[in-house]
């Protein structure tokens, strides 16, 4: 949806890569006052280009438009003279650019090429390819927009040039990720990576991560979406990137929208709509009002929904102004040119006074005759904007009323909805065992926070003679699906116990690969698409023989750590961690999920003698993969690990606090992005 301001993010990056100079504006605005070099102060005058642009597009094409003007004065014309309008004309076509007038802006591009090919200036060739590719791209032509980006990288690999490379890469991944083309925006999301690894550069970094949070959402990834664009945020923010921050904002809003978090969507939207208030950005404060407009009406409030439509469709009219006046600019401009080189002629041919005379006739009349059409112009447009307000009135008017009518409808549903989600926790809360089950034997916890209502992670505990079995399983998915795919495991795991008798834990989770395959028929995909990921359960499943004091454990992708006094080594296991009281083991699982369909290998039983005060960690994934902290980043296992060797002198009540704690203060206020179960048992 917002695929223009991504690239015109990268588009500032190139810019601000090509910049002569570093300098302030007023002190560039000093030197421009003082400067008699006529060389020196086209630079300049590109110089405040590209200072300016970042705050203000209009003051940059005033710039960039003074620098070509004046180049085109100097004679004769020579290789210097043409390096200066291919860059000026590069600029105005920048500029243009800025201001959404693609008519303009392909011009001024195309002379820039045209001159650069004259003198074999591939840096400025490769620098309007790039333009003209985000020209043809928001005129909606991605197939020229990609040829002119890969003519760019053969002149940039030539010239060693490999920013400029990673650039142009990033921006083709951008042109698939957006038309839908997942795989091949990961293609050149690769090769951008590849070379942006190499570069260190965080801004290249955060237009890829943006890059990929797009593409995620447009295969309807929206968690791994928000992932990548809460990455993006973080880059922004410390490069104190508004134009970054700008389109980061507004791409996390349709996130949130299609995920219905409105509430959410609001706040993004209306961060964006400031950024692009003080940048003066029509066209993002244009998207910012849509954004907000759709949320209000998914949220039900119809007066909120039709006040910023209404504002929406304001400053799409005040954009089609702004082209209007362009074009009568445009226009203005033409005039006054050749005014003045009438002016010229009859000072060299004052001596033919008839001659002079007829000349200067023949210019008022063409004077009068471009004012005439100048004024017919705007008279036209006049009428067309009326005309075209009238429309739009009576489409509001139609909105209101189509608002009004589905509101209730809306409402029901939703609170239709709510009540069968909550009705499925109950039904969950039903099939989940007692902790008590294991409490009565051991000290134990469960730390379980679903994501959502109801959660794909779940734990299972049963208890058949001298044998207790414990498990924590995570279903792929979460909500809804992940709820449906827990009642699978849980009558799964029951019927392989009670009614198979079956109770060795690798047997345990063969069997469970086999159930799990036939009651979803071995092919199933998550969203009816073919996917890395296939529907399964990652588990840990572990039994005590409390006669004997025997553990058995078996993994499918989720491994079972135990931590123990350091005088009781396990001979032939190394530990990973240690400290002055306690030591780390943990016992590796088969690197394969139960179902799937392709899961035919045997499940490994790990047996190990218990001794006292032993303590074991059942875990989903949840619990590390989560983003927080001061960077933004996963909390990783290395940490997850280190936490559990630090509380081992205390109770298994203060674990369990000091885990939530932990967690809480990680978040940051960041939204939990996956269901977490975590389960302590000590012997």
């Amino acid at each position: 949806m917002k695929k223009k301001i991504i690239l015109f993010s990268l588009f500032l990056i190139l810019f601000q890569s090509l910049s002569a100079e570093n300098q302030a504006i007023d002190s560039l605005k000093n030197e421009l006052e003082n400067e008699v070099n006529k060389f020196n102060k086209i630079e300049l005058l590109n110089s405040l280009f590209n200072e300016q642009y970042i705050s203000d597009y209009k003051k940059a094409l005033a710039y960039a438009e003074e620098a070509l003007e004046a180049s085109y004065m100097i004679k004769p014309v020579n290789k210097k003279v043409k390096y200066c309008i291919s860059q000026s004309e590069n600029n105005v076509g920048a500029g243009y650019l800025l201001l959404d007038d693609y008519e303009n802006a392909l011009k001024h591009l195309l002379l820039s090429i045209k001159v650069a090919e004259e003198i074999q200036d591939t840096i400025r060739m490769s620098n309007a390819f790039y333009n003209l590719s985000l020209v043809y791209d928001y005129m909606g032509n991605i197939n020229k927009s990609n040829l002119y980006l890969k003519k760019g990288i053969v002149l940039d690999k030539a010239a060693g040039d490999m920013e400029s490379v990673a650039i142009s890469y990033i921006s083709i991944s951008a042109n698939y990720f957006f038309s839908g083309d997942y795989d091949n925006g990961m293609r050149y999301y690769d090769k951008a990576f590849e070379i942006v690894d190499t570069l260190d550069d965080l801004s290249m970094l955060g237009n890829l991560y943006g890059n990929r949070a797009v593409g995620l959402n447009n295969i309807k990834k929206y968690e791994e979406s928000i992932k990548y664009h809460m990455l993006a945020i973080d880059i922004d923010f410390k490069l104190n990137n508004k134009a970054g921050l700008e389109a980061d904002y507004l791409n996390i809003a349709d996130v949130y929208i299609k995920m219905n978090q409105n509430e959410k969507a609001v706040e993004y939207n209306n961060k964006s709509l400031e950024i692009a208030k003080e940048l003066k950005s029509t066209y993002n404060i244009m998207l910012a009002y849509s954004g907000l407009a759709e949320s209000y009406e998914q949220m039900g409030d119809k007066d909120k929904a039709i006040e910023y439509l209404q504002l929406y469709t304001n400053w799409k009219d005040t954009l089609y102004n702004q082209e209007n006046a362009n074009a009568i600019a445009e226009m203005q401009t033409k005039y006054e040119t050749e005014k003045k080189d009438s002016e010229n002629r009859l000072l060299l041919t004052e001596q033919k006074l008839d001659k002079a005379e007829i000349s200067s006739k023949s210019s008022m009349q063409l004077m009068l005759v471009l004012g005439l059409l100048i004024s017919l112009l705007v008279v036209a447009y006049v009428f067309y904007s009326l005309n075209e307000k009238k429309k739009t009135n009576r489409l509001l008017n139609s909105k209101n009323e189509e608002i009004t009518a589905q509101h209730s409808i809306i409402v029901e549903k939703n609170n239709d909805i709510t009540d069968s989600i909550n009705y499925a926790l109950r039904i969950q809360n039903a099939i989940l065992p007692e902790e008590g089950l294991l409490k009565n034997h051991f000290e134990s916890f469960i730390y379980y926070k679903p994501k959502d209502i109801v959660s794909g992670d779940f734990y299972w505990i049963k208890e058949v003679g001298d044998k207790i079995f414990f498990s924590v399983i995570d279903c792929t998915g979460h909500g809804v699906p992940g709820a449906f795919m827990s009642i699978i495991g849980v009558n799964s795991l029951n019927k392989i116990v009670d009614d198979l008798k079956i109770y060795s834990t690798g047997e345990i989770l063969d069997e469970l690969n086999v159930l799990v395959n036939k009651h979803l028929g071995g092919n199933f995909f998550l969203d009816d698409e073919i996917s890395s990921v296939k529907d399964g359960m990652d588990i840990c499943i572990c039994s005590i023989d409390k006669a004997t004091n025997t553990l058995e454990y078996s993994g499918a992708n989720n491994p079972l750590y135990l931590l123990r006094n350091k005088e009781n080594l396990i001979g032939g296991r190394d530990c990973i961690l240690d400290n002055d009281q306690s030591i780390f083991y943990e016992i590796k699982s088969d690197k394969m999920a139960t179902g799937g369909g392709s899961n035919k290998t045997k499940y490994k039983t790990h047996s190990i003698q218990l001794k006292k005060d032993d303590t074991l960690y059942l875990f989903s994934d949840g619990y590390a993969d989560q983003f927080g902290g001061p960077k933004g980043k996963k909390f990783m296992y290395k940490p997850f690990k280190r936490m559990f060797l630090s509380i081992q002198d205390e109770s298994m009540d203060a674990q369990i606090s000091h885990i939530d704690k932990t967690m809480r203060e990680w978040k940051m206020g960041m939204e939990q992005l996956d269901d977490i179960c975590v389960m302590g048992v000590r012997v």
